[in-house]
């Protein structure tokens, strides 16, 4: 009996429980529906109003602004061949070098004959010098000094010749050593170990990427609105959209009369060498004046489809308004709608907002 009493008493307490637990969560949901979605943290910037030029966006292809084909001075067999396609070389590293012990051997015999001509010089200045002093004294006649001078002056002209070799030589032997006139990347091969080299004859090309030029073809409507040393903004592809900053430094004056469009140069900085020959890069071209318009960071449109919008900050909650867009220029947009300069915009966060929804700004 008093088993059955305490059954009783277990299923009446877990009964009570389960209404209890019921209750909370009914008046909880019920105070949630009443209270509406919670506050979203958000980042907000103003309707400002900036002065941005109509662009337009077209395809151009990287290339380095300095490529050269380096060429030996001299003729001579490869015995060293340190280049190889994809090394990066700093300006004056030694790319090759030709054989060149026949020339050290003419030099050894230039600077022989050279000494035996300065010890032959040293002699006949000796003599000339007594020529000199019995001349005055009436005790040689003319022929004599005249002989001893013509001496000198020939040696001393022989001289001047063999230094004129040797210097040669040495600028020969330097020559046999090829090296890069500037930093850059081999980027083809025109030799090997134990080729000949002619005089002019290919070594490697090289290319310094620290500087690309981006050429874009350009439709004839657009080139009298473009200016030289213009800014641009290059965005590359392949580098995850990488943007970079770029300069207009050539419009060629002859286009192509197919196409109808004039070649384009723009120049780019490209320190870390991100960028290399022959990618693919979008380039935006301002092609008018700049107008004062209204426009916001381009974080604070919100991409729906076809259309766009923006959401307003108002008495501490987000309200959606639809906004065309217009120019771009670097992080502004040019917005179009009911909007006024100093509404607050959301930034950051808008993503998952909804209508009406409460935010808290942050900084």
């Amino acid at each position: 009996m008093i088993k059955l009493l305490l059954e009783d008493t277990l299923w009446i307490a877990l009964f009570l429980i389960a209404l209890f637990l019921h209750f909370f969560v009914v008046q909880a949901s019920s105070q949630a529906q009443e209270k509406g979605p919670p506050a979203a943290l958000v980042k907000v910037a103003e309707v400002s109003q900036v002065k941005i030029a109509p662009q337009v966006q077209l395809i151009g292809t990287a290339q380095p602004k300095l490529i050269s084909i380096i060429a030996s001075d001299i003729e001579g067999i490869v015995e060293e061949f340190d280049a190889h396609e994809g090394d990066f070389v700093k300006k004056g590293a030694v790319l090759a070098q030709l054989e060149d012990s026949l020339l050290r051997i003419e030099l050894k015999g230039a600077q022989a004959n050279k000494a035996d001509t300065e010890a032959q010089l040293s002699r006949a200045h000796t003599d000339l010098k007594r020529s000199t002093k019995l001349l005055a004294t009436e005790t040689i006649a003319d022929k004599q000094y005249t002989d001893n001078l013509a001496e000198v002056q020939s040696l001393e002209a022989r001289v001047r010749r063999l230094e004129a070799e040797i210097e040669h030589k040495r600028d020969s032997i330097a020559k046999k050593i090829i090296r890069a006139p500037f930093s850059g990347f081999v980027v083809k091969e025109h030799t090997d170990l134990g080729q000949w080299v002619e005089k002019g004859g290919p070594i490697v090309t090289l290319a310094d990427l620290s500087t690309m030029e981006i050429l874009v073809d350009v439709p004839e409507r657009y080139v009298p609105k473009l200016v030289l040393g213009g800014s641009t903004q290059v965005t590359v592809d392949a580098l995850n959209s990488g943007r970079f900053t770029g300069k207009i430094v050539a419009i060629i004056p002859v286009g192509d009369s197919a196409s109808r469009t004039f070649p384009v140069k723009i120049s780019v900085e490209n320190r870390d060498n991100h960028i290399k020959g022959g990618m693919l890069c979008r380039v935006k071209l301002a092609i008018g004046r700049a107008d004062l318009v209204l426009a916001v960071p381009k974080d604070a449109v919100v991409n729906m489809g076809q259309s766009h919008l923006i959401y307003v900050v108002q008495e501490g909650v987000a309200k959606p308004l639809p906004v065309e867009l217009g120019n771009a220029s670097d992080s502004m947009i040019e917005i179009k709608g009911a909007v006024e300069p100093g509404m607050q915009v959301v930034t950051r966060g808008n993503e998952r907002l909804r209508p009406g929804q409460p935010v808290q700004i942050i900084q």
